[in-house]
């Protein structure tokens, strides 16, 4: 687990990103492509309260969370993320089709998981330094 304090940004547009997947290998192959583009990944943490805590205290802009179809602990998690003070914008993630997910999804962006770390994601990160929005 890792975690960065809040800093002043030297670069305001810069995006901070909560990586959260329970899948250590996966998280740190997103953490070191993030990097490489620019991107304040300030936390990397599997499903849980340590994720939930991580975003109360670091307030980052997005938050990337891995879901399956039956792990209702991290779509719980992504609720309650949305549900924060200073929510993050939450983009789920999964190896599941959007169509299996869709009933669970609750209107949150969502990339599959083939393009977690891939053009699609920078490109939406991107989309959301520039515009605010995903």
């Amino acid at each position: 687990m890792q975690h960065e304090a809040p800093s002043r940004r030297s670069q305001p547009e810069q995006l901070r990103v909560l990586l959260i997947d329970d899948h250590e290998v996966s998280r740190a192959a997103c953490q070191a492509l993030l990097r490489t583009e620019g991107i304040n990944v300030v936390a990397d943490l599997p499903v849980g309260e340590d994720a939930l805590a991580a975003a109360v205290e670091l307030h980052p802009d997005a938050a990337i969370l891995d879901v399956t179809p039956n792990d209702e602990h991290a779509l719980q998690l992504a609720r309650r993320l949305g549900s924060l003070r200073r929510p993050p914008t939450v983009v789920l993630t999964s190896s599941a089709s959007r169509t299996v997910l869709d009933t669970k999804l609750d209107g949150l962006p969502f990339i599959a998981k083939s393009d977690l770390c891939s053009s699609e994601i920078l490109t939406a990160i991107r989309r959301y330094q520039d515009t605010g929005s995903l």
